[in-house]
């Protein structure tokens, strides 16, 4: 608890002023001021102390989520269940998007009303992807006329993921697969599958002729195919590059290629490089709620300086896709065991 001096000699000049007319002036009627102005800080500044440890601070978001360009709501929300009111309550937090922080605080004004509970609107407009984080630091409450004041720590902290833009489609490179490629390989190429069979079916228009089981077909005198089972390993990998001088158009442009490989009906995963430690998560991706939790990841891992770093790394270790697709900014790159495929015109 801190004393405020200034406060008190004010509040003493203020009694002293009082008396002066009471005895000066002959302002008899004044003496009915003094009782009370004497008693009040007796009883409001313990009455401070007690109830200031129930009043409760939290801050939160309407979404998890939102898409770039719009604002995100968030919220202080008090909880004062006494009977005193605190008039002066100053909040200290940060708001900063987590790929370009800057560190700085901001203060916010409120009232605690008695025996209510409230909240305070934070609207904050984005213009780049990435996690916008809300951290509550600190709060000052000051008592009865300013004489005390309380400095409480606040540790809530709320994240909201801004996702990218939607894009018009981009030209992404057919895989290269030609006929006959392997018998393990799916026709609509929806990624590596083992040499383990999963089960029999009826020919479908489109199977390929490798995959007919010929000793089955001849004894039901009909095509049967061979369905064979997947592996975990996929032959097509996106890595996007988290270099800090273009990482808003990065992840725009895999939100396009992720979204473009989708609508053909690929099997693929998006491969994040953590700088720290040199490692390589994972995420397979067919549908929005997989492609946000990628995405929640990727703005959490630290960013770098050097062009290609993610893409040198992923060839450098023993991790291996038939197909890989590096995305640096507006670029899109597809490489095939570690040549660049050059686009069709």
């Amino acid at each position: 608890m801190k004393i405020h001096i200034w406060s008190i000699i004010r509040y003493l000049f203020i009694f002293i002023l009082i008396v002066f007319f009471v005895l000066i002036f002959k302002q008899n009627y004044l003496v009915f001021l003094l009782f009370p102005y004497v008693i009040l800080p007796a009883v409001a500044i313990p009455a401070f102390i007690v109830n200031v440890k129930k009043l409760e601070i939290t801050g939160g978001a309407v979404v998890p989520d939102i898409e770039k360009g719009g604002n995100i709501l968030y919220y202080v929300e008090y909880s004062n269940p006494t009977y005193y009111p605190f008039l002066k309550c100053i909040i200290n937090f940060s708001i900063d998007n987590l790929f370009f922080k800057t560190d700085k605080d901001t203060v916010l004004n409120i009232n605690c009303m008695p025996k209510k509970k409230d909240r305070v609107n934070i609207s904050i407009r984005t213009s780049k992807t990435g996690m916008v984080s809300f951290e509550g630091k600190s709060i000052q409450i000051t008592g009865f006329m300013g004489m005390v004041s309380v400095r409480e720590p606040l540790n809530f902290s709320v994240q909201v993921a801004v996702l990218p833009e939607k894009k018009s489609k981009v030209p992404v490179q057919e895989l290269p697969y030609s006929e006959g490629y392997d018998e393990y390989t799916e026709p609509d190429m929806k990624g590596s599958l083992s040499s383990d069979i999963k089960e029999i079916r009826e020919y479908r228009p489109g199977d390929r002729l490798a995959r007919i089981h010929w000793k089955i077909s001849a004894k039901i005198d009909d095509l049967a195919v061979k369905e064979m089972e997947r592996t975990s390993v996929m032959s097509l990998v996106i890595v996007p590059e988290l270099e800090k001088s273009m990482i808003d158009d990065t992840v725009s442009m895999t939100d396009a290629v992720c979204r473009e490989l989708t609508d053909r009906g690929e099997r693929f995963e998006v491969c994040l490089y953590n700088k720290t430690d040199c490692s390589f998560e994972y995420y397979i991706i067919d549908d929005e709620d997989s492609l946000k939790n990628c995405y929640r990841d990727m703005y959490l891992l630290p960013l770098y300086d050097t062009a290609g770093e993610a893409k040198e790394a992923y060839y450098s270790s023993s991790q291996k896709s038939a197909f890989l697709i590096s995305v640096a900014g507006d670029k899109v790159t597809m490489y095939e065991d570690g040549l660049e495929v050059v686009m069709d015109d």
